[in-house]
């Protein structure tokens, strides 16, 4: 199981996953400007620590180190949704489904796609 990543590093990993190529600090502080006014420094520390817990890899071929993630968005993101499922739903899937039906907020177009999605998971 994957080690979860804390807000503040996952910001910094979507940035990384989203770009087609290894980023610097420089770079990732940039993109993060919008939503999060850090300074170069803290997204140096962040990264420090993802590369540490072996989420990223740094290219320090270069004057400007360049980081690159290790961990594929989907594998992380498959990894929260099993912890999500154990920790809250007791490892079922069929609760934790049920859960996202019984909320607010799906529009009927919401329900047509989960619906071909499960006809399609079923094999129809």
């Amino acid at each position: 199981m994957i080690e979860r990543i804390p807000d503040a590093e996952l910001e910094v990993m979507l940035v990384l996953w989203h770009s087609s190529s290894p980023l610097t600090v420089g770079e990732i502080t940039n993109t993060l400007t919008e939503s999060r006014p850090w300074k170069s420094g803290t997204v140096h520390v962040l990264l420090a620590r993802l590369e540490e817990r072996g989420f990223v890899a740094c290219d320090k071929s270069e004057y400007k180190h360049r980081f690159s993630p290790i961990v594929s968005e989907e594998d992380y993101r498959k990894g929260e949704e099993k912890t999500l499922m154990h920790r809250f739903f007791g490892g079922s899937a069929k609760r934790m489904i049920a859960s996202l039906l019984d909320a607010d907020g799906l529009s009927d177009k919401d329900l047509e796609e989960l619906t071909a999605l499960l006809k399609r998971k079923k094999g129809e």
